[in-house]
């Protein structure tokens, strides 16, 4: 689209944004201050301050975050997520400076309840339903900009058929002409001096003959060059290209973990939610399950096992021990109604009571609260041969639970439901985000006895 037009979309989200802060900022000053007197205290310029702070750390962690970098076609979960990414990082950054800065004291805990709750349940509607309405409203808009389609081959036709069934996109080809039709070529260049198109979409490989021409031709005609390469496989959305110095670098699969600020974030989650969970299970709960698993017949507590970790290293497991000893607990998973597994341990299997040892692991750094669940080394040797894109869930550290087994996927292995695992833990390695780890956990608790 031009310029203009994506430029008035990001200042419409930025402004919407700003807005919102600041009316939650003042609603959470006006409901805790209302009835003192707030203005003739010391703590008015305290607040003037993290006025300011709150402002500039919001702007800054947008732009970390690129909340306002709309694509051509506006995708509201996108936006959503990168949302809630930033008001994560918001909130967690001015509790650590507060902390850091030892003034916590000159401020009321009461208005950050106010602030932050007012903030999260106006700032994520707003981005979700103005993305909404921006592809709404392109779609029953004239197009944004006419373009010129130059070219042969899948690409060419693709783009034709892009244009046709996503208006929301903006654009509309005013002609096209066919490299491998005689004459095209000759009339595009007739056509150029009276069109009024500011764009030429070129469908060729920059290898073949007419390329360099037509990209001469569109620099004389003042014409925006796009090329529209065939690279001989499935069009492939999540396609990045990088510049390493002169050398353009192609990469065809999304890994939102490979950028530090996710890595970060999932990390700080990690080490919150695990913390919160063993102080409260530690003295309660790890001390029943330890006399229960102990009780149940001689052996250990703990059920230790290597199984296959991060980026393919061997990591060991701990679990409360669920089975009886025996020689096959690292080659034969547990099936229904298994003679191996002491009534005691039936029970804290069912409520998925074994794992709480691992909280340990996420709080070390071996393991995550969501992610693949880690397999026995047996079942990766296997299935890394029989499953395609196996191994790429071992790009994720693993996790106490992960898509796969809130969507079902649990229990005893076979080739399909292997296939549908490893499906579900690729989708989560390309879609990640904090919004999505969130709503496993919850989808967890939900299904926690099944």
């Amino acid at each position: 689209m031009p310029a203009y037009h994506n430029r008035l979309s990001q200042f419409l989200v930025l402004l919407g944004d700003f807005t919102l802060l600041n009316l939650a900022f003042f609603g959470a000053a006006y409901q805790r201050f209302h009835d003192l007197p707030f203005y003739d205290t010391p703590y008015y310029n305290y607040y003037v301050q993290l006025w300011l702070i709150l402002n500039l750390l919001w702007l800054v962690l947008s732009l970390v975050f690129r909340t306002y970098q709309f694509a051509l076609k506006p995708e509201p979960r996108q936006s959503v997520s990168r949302t809630f990414n930033v008001f994560i990082s918001h909130l967690f950054i001015v509790l650590l400076l507060l902390v850091a800065l030892q003034k916590g004291e000159q401020y009321s805990r009461l208005f950050f309840v106010y602030f932050y709750g007012g903030l999260f349940f106006t700032i994520i509607p707003w981005h979700f339903f103005y993305l909404r309405f921006l592809r709404s409203f392109r779609r029953r808009s004239r197009p944004l900009r006419s373009v010129l389609l130059v070219g042969e081959g899948r690409s060419f036709d693709d783009f034709i058929q892009l244009i046709s069934r996503s208006p929301e996109l903006g654009i509309a080809i005013s002609r096209s002409f066919r490299t491998d039709k005689d004459g095209d070529l000759e009339s595009l260049e007739t056509y150029l001096p009276q069109s009024e198109s500011e764009e030429l979409f070129v469908a060729l490989n920059p290898g073949h003959p007419q390329f360099s021409r037509l990209y001469r031709l569109a620099d004389a005609h003042l014409l925006h060059f796009r090329a529209l390469p065939d690279l001989g496989m499935a069009p492939i959305k999540s396609m990045r290209i990088d510049f390493y110095d002169q050398l353009p670098v192609l990469s065809f699969r999304p890994e939102p973990l490979q950028q530090w600020h996710n890595r970060w974030l999932k990390r700080v989650f990690d080490i919150g939610f695990s913390l919160v969970l063993l102080i409260f299970f530690l003295p309660t709960l790890f001390p029943i399950l330890a006399l229960g698993v102990k009780l149940s017949g001689s052996g250990p507590i703990f059920f230790s096992q290597k199984r296959s970790g991060y980026r393919g290293e061997d990591f060991t497991i701990f679990k409360f021990r669920s089975m009886s000893l025996n020689a096959e607990a690292d080659t034969h998973q547990a099936k229904a109604n298994d003679s191996r597994v002491t009534p005691f341990g039936r029970w804290i299997r069912a409520w998925h009571l074994d794992e709480l040892p691992q909280l340990f692991q996420v709080l070390k750094g071996e393991m995550s609260m969501v992610g693949p669940r880690p397999h026995m080394l047996a079942h990766t040797e296997e299935y890394r041969h029989l499953v395609d894109r196996y191994m790429l869930r071992h790009l994720v550290k693993p996790g106490l639970t992960g898509l796969a087994q809130v969507q079902g996927y649990k229990g005893e292995h076979d080739l399909a439901s292997m296939e549908a695992r490893v499906q579900a833990d690729v989708y989560y390695l390309e879609n990640w985000s904090l919004l999505l780890d969130i709503s496993i956990i919850f989808r967890t608790l939900a299904q926690w006895r099944r």
